[in-house]
């Protein structure tokens, strides 16, 4: 984020707490940059190989073995790849946390192929352009605003939200990762603006891709889908049908571990956010009050070993991810100590819930409150734009 030229709407003394705030959280990721080295290369390719060792393994005993056992190792090695790909490597690497790195060009963000059906370009456009940015600013941060999805008291109630908590949980979620274009590639907007009253609330993208041609984007869609269902759904399970063996019984493999990572990805991302207050939109007329920012709308969760952090893709410390993105998420386990002292040092509120089954609790009875229509609401009057001076606007992926 480049330093901010004005700061209008915030007052001396603040802009001095602000100043303080910033300059610590400055200090603190320009510390752990310099120590990037060797040994994140080794950890970054030691999980693409310790990922394909997991498939191979899921694979083959999906493949020769014939007894229930072997069905499920077989499926939760392959879920092991698939989490793994998905959520320590795919989404910390297309964060640019190991752009850096010359020696490893295949991890670079805008070289990278994910092994999920999203689109790369898409992805890094909308989360780390907007969401990483505006997060939970109301009617800035797409993420707030998945399709009808619906978890504050702002965004205006409509008859579909009554739906949202069935429809997510039984058909969004468990194939959330094949949905994520939608939102990414602009799909859901239209059914927004054709069966709401108003699109108060929901954030456009602030970004074109393919000079917003359908078509273009479509086929940027069908590519990303197309990549996993035909290896996943086509390839192995008729190699297994040509080679004697069951084509069900690798199909369904298939699908458990595909369902998932869906499931395992979405509510490890959602439980994070989405309980947490919405922010003020002149939260980024200043780094340091856009930092605090960052801590007061978002939740750690708590594990209790290191390769519980990795399955999580660290996201376990999403205060930290938020405030350092770029940075690689191995770091954040000793860089949490030393933001819950900066937090004490200013008067932040540093938020943890005890355990992933809490955080999902949690964000489950916030998505089950707002399905339902207010009794009486308490909306604020919509603000439209963010108070950023044209002069001081945020440089896109230096968050």
């Amino acid at each position: 984020m480049t330093a901010l030229a004005s700061f209008t709407s915030i007052n001396f003394e603040d802009q001095k707490r602000y100043d303080a705030i910033q300059a610590d959280f400055d200090a603190l990721g320009a510390r752990y940059r310099a120590k990037l080295g060797p040994e994140d290369v080794a950890y970054i390719k030691g999980l693409r190989t310790k990922s394909r060792i997991f498939e191979l393994i899921g694979r083959s005993l999906l493949w020769f073995g014939f007894e229930p056992i072997s069905f499920v190792l077989g499926t939760s090695f392959l879920f092991l790849h698939r989490n793994l790909e998905s959520i320590e490597i795919g989404h910390n690497v297309l964060h640019g946390q190991y752009d850096c790195f010359p020696e490893i060009p295949e991890f670079h963000s805008h070289n990278f192929r994910w092994k999920s059906p999203i689109d790369e370009e898409g992805w890094r456009r909308e989360h780390n352009n907007m969401h990483h940015v505006f997060t939970n600013v109301y009617a800035q941060d797409p993420d707030l605003t998945h399709g009808i999805l619906r978890t504050n008291d702002r965004l205006p109630w409509t008859p579909w939200h009554r739906f949202q908590f069935p429809i997510y949980l039984l058909y969004f979620y468990p194939f959330m990762t094949y949905k994520f274009n939608a939102q990414n590639l602009g799909f859901n907007r239209p059914f927004i603006e054709k069966n709401f009253p108003s699109t108060e609330g929901y954030a456009e993208l602030n970004y074109v891709i393919d000079g917003g041609d359908q078509k273009a984007l479509r086929k940027r869609d069908f590519r990303a889908k197309a990549r996993v269902i035909f290896k996943e759904f086509y390839v192995f399970p008729l190699l297994a049908l040509f080679t004697g063996f069951s084509l069900i019984r690798v199909f369904f493999a298939n699908l458990i571990a595909d369902i998932l990572n869906s499931l395992w990805m979405t509510f490890t991302l959602q439980s994070s956010h989405f309980t947490e207050p919405l922010q003020p939109e002149n939260c980024l007329d200043h780094k340091g009050k856009w930092y605090e920012s960052q801590i007061l709308s978002t939740i750690n969760f708590k594990g209790h070993f290191r390769w519980q952090s990795i399955m999580w893709g660290h996201i376990d410390y999403q205060i930290e991810h938020h405030l350092f993105p770029d940075i690689p998420s191995r770091h954040y386990y000793d860089i949490a100590p030393e933001v819950q002292a900066i937090c004490r040092k200013h008067n932040i509120a540093y938020k943890s819930n005890p355990n992933i089954f809490i955080a999902i609790s949690r964000y489950l009875a916030v998505f089950w409150r707002y399905s339902f229509e207010p009794k009486a609401l308490a909306v604020s009057p919509s603000q439209t734009g963010t108070l950023i001076p044209e002069s001081g606007q945020i440089e896109a992926g230096k968050i």
